[in-house]
């Protein structure tokens, strides 16, 4: 398995975080809100998604 990208990482990052400010849930909350809102999606998910890397890295066959 190989590791993903920075670029597709962000990508992936910031793509969560728009369809998550965009959900039926969080569209009548005000501005301030749904950018905490995209803003905590988006670390959250770069966050996970090198956790995930580095598994990947730490448990590969040398």
């Amino acid at each position: 398995m190989q590791l993903m990208s920075m670029p597709a990482v962000a990508g992936i990052s910031l793509g969560v975080a728009i369809a998550t400010v965009f959900s039926g849930k969080h569209r009548a909350k005000p501005v301030g809100e749904k950018t905490l809102t995209f803003l905590g999606s988006f670390l959250a998910t770069v966050f996970s998604l090198f956790v995930l890397n580095f598994g990947v890295f730490y448990f590969q066959p040398s």
